[in-house]
C-alpha cells in the first residue's frame, strides 16, 4: 500500500507559529489538488474541539478545515489538558483515560507510543500528504527520544520545515541553535522560515545567507505578522485588541479554558481580558469562560461576585459557559476527585447543584433557541452549532435567569447568526482567514524549494525518493552529536571554487578550525574577516601559519578544518623549512589524533608555467603535499561549488 509523503512544521520553541503554519500550508496543498490532512503526535492545551471520535486540540480542528478534512481524533491521538502545577489529563483517540492520567511523564510516555503510531499509520495510507506540527522544540535533548518531533517524523520518512518567530528576537540564533543541537536529525530538514516579521525585510535579508552559509540550508522566507481572525491554541496570546463595538469584558480566571471559541469578538467588539474586577467595570457584556479547574478558579472569581451582581441589577448580559456557569451554581460537588475532591460553595447565581462525574459529556449539538427573552431574546429561532466538553452535571443546556444567560454549549459566539443577533455584523469567516493565509505564503515563501524537496513534482506528485544514508554533506556531526569516524578528507580546486564552504558543510556545527592565513596587508584582513562572519559562530579558532601538529593537539572537537594547504606551505617555505616532511610529520599526527581532518587545499597545476624559479618551486611543492594527503584521504574536487568525489 502506498504511503503518504509527510511534512513536519517543526518550531524553535512554543508560540513560534508552528500551527498557523500548518493551517496555511494544509490550505495551499488542498489547492493544489491534494488530500492532505494533520497530524499531531501529542498536544498540550486546555483549547480543544468534539469531532468524530471524541475531542482534540483547536489546532488539530483548524488544520483539519483548511485541509478540507473531516476533524477527526486519529489527527490529535493524545492530548494533554493540564490541571496546573499538580497534573493532567490525558485524552487518548479523543477520550480522557484516568489511569494515565495519573501517571508522570516518564511512566506515561511507552505507552502512548503504541496509540500515536497506529494513528500516524491510518492516515498515511489514507491520505496523498500528511503535515505533521511538532510539539515544542524538536532539541529539548534532556527529554530525548522525543516522540512528538523526531520519532514521529523518523515513523512518517519526513522531511522538515523550521519555523522560528522573529517577533520575539534571537530568530537567527535560535535557528542555528536548534539545527546544531538536531545532530544526525538535521538531514531532513529542507530549510528555514521566518515568521510573525513586521518592519523593514531588508534589515533581515542578511540573516539569509549566514544561515545558509553555516548550514548548507535555504532559507524559504519571512512570513509577515498577519492580522488574522483565527482561533488560536492559546486564546488572544498574539492578537491585538478589538477597538469597535461595545466593550466586552472576558473574565481570565486561573484555569480559564476553550479561550478560543471567543476569536470573533477580536473583530466584533472591545474586547479586554479582565483578571481584576476594576477591569470589567463598564463592560456591556461580562463572558464567563470554561473552567479546566473551577474548583480552584472559585476563589478568584469571588473577588467579582459585586461586578457580577452589579451587573446583573442593571440589566446588563452576562454569558457563563460550562465552567463559568459551573461556578455560578449554589455548589460544585466532586466527592470522587474526578478534579478536586471536595464540597465547594459556588456564587449561588445559580439554583442549581453541579456534581463531577467520572464520564465525560463529549458531544457535538446543534439545537434551535426558544424561550428566551430580553438581550438574549434576539436569538430566539436562531439554529446553533456547537459542543459539551464536561465532567459537570446537573445544569441544563441553556438557562436563562434575568440578563444571565447560562450554557454548557462551547462555540454559541462562533455562529454567523449569533454575532449578526448580538452585535450587528458577522466576524470574516474562518475559509477567507484561511485562504488569506495560504496566500501569504505563496507571496513570501519558496514553495518551489518545498515542491522540490517532497517531489512535488507535477500532478501526479511521484513519490519522493527516500532519505536514506545521510549525504556526506550533512552526515559528519561534531559535538554533542555522534563522534565522527576517524580519518582525512582533502577538497582539492581552483580560487573561489567552494572549497570552504563544503568543509563547512562537511564538519557540522561543532569543529575546530586550524586557520593558517596571516594578516600581512589590508587585503588579506578583508579576506580573514569575510570567512570569519560566513564561519559557523559555534566553531573554535586556531591560529596556526607553520604548526599544524601542535594546533591538532590543542584542538577541542573531534572534527578539525585546516584551511588551507596553500597558505600553509607558502609560509614554510618563506621560513625555509621543508613542505613535504612537514607534511608527512602532520600526517602521522593525523593517524594518531582519532580525529577526523578536513584539510583544504588549491590545484594549481593546471594553468600556465610560472614565470620565475621560486614560483615553480612552490607550485611543485604544493603538488606534492597534495599527492601526499590524497595517498591517505578522502578526495573531493570542487568545481563552481559543486564537489566530486575522486576514486583511487
Amino acid at each position: 500500500m502506498a504511503r503518504s509523503k509527510a511534512l513536519a512544521v517543526w518550531g524553535t520553541g512554543s508560540g513560534v507559529g508552528k500551527s498557523l503554519f500548518a493551517a496555511g500550508l494544509l490550505r495551499y496543498f488542498k489547492r493544489l489538488g491534494l488530500k492532505a490532512a494533520p497530524f499531531k503526535a501529542q498536544n498540550m492545551a486546555n483549547h480543544a474541539r468534539v469531532v468524530r471520535g471524541g475531542e482534540v486540540a483547536t489546532a488539530q480542528w483548524l488544520q483539519a478545515l483548511a485541509a478540507g478534512a473531516e476533524p477527526e481524533v486519529r489527527m490529535n491521538p493524545v492530548l494533554v489538558k493540564p490541571f496546573g502545577e499538580r497534573g493532567a489529563q490525558v485524552v487518548v483517540w479523543g477520550r480522557a483515560d484516568p489511569r494515565l492520567s495519573q501517571l508522570p511523564w516518564k511512566e506515561r510516555r511507552p505507552h502512548l507510543e503504541a496509540p500515536i503510531r497506529e494513528a500516524l499509520e491510518g492516515l498515511l495510507a489514507e491520505y496523498d500528504l500528511l503535515v505533521l506540527e511538532g510539539a515544542g522544540s524538536p532539541v529539548e535533548r534532556n527529554l530525548w527520544p522525543d516522540l512528538a518531533n523526531l520519532k514521529v517524523a523518523e515513523w512518517a520518512d519526513a522531511r522538515a520545515l523550521l519555523v522560528a518567530d522573529v517577533d520575539q528576537g534571537g530568530a537567527l540564533g535560535a535557528l542555528y541553535g536548534t539545527w546544531a543541537l538536531l545532530g544526525e536529525h538535521r538531514r531532513r530538514l529542507l530549510g528555514f522560515a521566518f515568521n510573525k516579521f513586521r518592519g523593514d525585510l531588508e534589515l533581515l535579508k542578511p540573516a539569509y545567507g549566514l544561515l545558509t552559509d553555516w548550514t548548507g540550508l535555504p532559507v524559504l522566507g519571512t512570513l509577515p505578522l498577519l492580522p488574522l481572525a483565527l482561533p488560536e491554541e492559546d486564546g488572544f496570546r498574539h492578537r491585538l485588541e478589538g477597538k469597535k463595538g461595545p466593550k466586552v469584558a472576558l473574565l481570565r480566571y486561573p484555569h480559564a479554558s476553550n479561550l478560543d471559541e471567543f476569536w470573533p469578538l477580536a473583530e466584533l467588539a472591545r474586547v479586554r481580558y479582565a483578571t481584576l474586577p476594576q477591569e470589567a467595570e463598564g463592560a456591556e457584556l461580562l463572558v464567563l469562560p470554561g473552567s479546566r479547574l473551577p474548583a480552584r478558579d472559585l476563589p478568584w472569581l469571588r473577588a467579582f461576585l459585586p461586578v457580577i451582581r452589579r451587573h446583573l441589577e442593571e440589566g446588563r448580559p452576562v454569558l457563563a459557559v460550562c465552567g463559568g456557569a459551573e461556578m455560578l451554581s449554589e455548589a460544585l460537588l466532586d466527592e470522587e476527585g474526578v478534579e478536586e475532591r471536595g464540597h465547594f460553595m459556588g456564587l449561588g447565581l445559580l439554583p442549581y447543584r453541579v456534581r463531577m462525574a467520572r464520564e465525560k459529556t463529549v458531544e457535538r449539538r446543534r439545537v434551535r433557541l426558544q424561550g428566551l427573552s430580553g438581550y438574549w431574546g434576539r436569538l430566539n429561532g436562531l439554529e446553533v452549532e456547537g459542543y459539551e466538553i464536561h465532567h459537570g452535571q446537573g445544569l441544563p443546556l441553556f438557562h436563562q435567569q434575568g440578563s444571565l444567560l447560562a450554557t454548557w454549549l462551547h462555540g454559541l459566539l462562533e455562529n454567523p447568526g449569533v454575532q449578526q443577533a448580538l452585535f450587528g455584523g458577522e466576524a470574516r469567516a474562518l475559509e477567507e482567514s484561511l485562504d488569506r493565509l495560504a496566500d501569504a505564503l505563496e507571496t513570501h515563501l519558496d514553495l518551489g524549494a518545498l515542491h522540490r524537496a517532497l517531489g512535488l513534482t507535477g500532478r501526479s506528485f511521484p513519490a519522493a525518493s527516500p532519505l536514506g544514508a545521510p549525504t556526506e554533506a550533512f552526515a559528519s556531526v561534531g559535538y554533542l552529536d555522534p563522534p565522527p569516524p576517524p580519518g582525512l578528507v582533502l577538497l582539492l580546486g581552483g580560487a573561489k571554487s567552494g572549497k570552504s564552504r563544503f568543509a563547512q558543510k562537511l564538519a557540522g556545527p561543532f569543529a575546530t578550525l586550524i586557520a593558517t592565513a596571516e594578516a600581512r596587508d589590508e587585503e588579506m584582513v578583508e579576506r580573514i574577516r569575510r570567512h570569519q562572519e560566513e564561519r559557523p559562530p559555534t566553531w573554535e579558532t586556531l591560529e596556526a601559519p607553520l604548526d599544524l601538529v601542535g594546533a591538532l593537539g590543542r584542538a577541542r572537537y573531534p572534527t578539525v578544518v585546516v584551511d588551507c594547504l596553500t597558505l600553509w606551505v607558502a609560509n614554510l617555505l618563506e621560513r625555509g623549512l621543508d613542505p613535504l616532511e612537514e607534511a608527512r610529520r602532520f600526517l602521522g599526527a593525523v593517524g594518531e589524533s582519532g580525529k577526523r581532518v578536513i584539510a583544504v587545499s588549491n590545484e594549481v597545476g593546471m594553468g600556465i608555467v610560472p614565470a620565475n624559479p621560486l614560483a615553480r618551486r612552490y607550485r611543485d611543492l604544493l603538488g606534492g603535499v597534495n599527492a601526499l594527503f590524497a595517498e591517505r584521504a578522502e578526495v573531493y574536487l570542487l568545481v563552481a561549488g559543486k564537489a566530486l568525489r575522486l576514486g583511487a
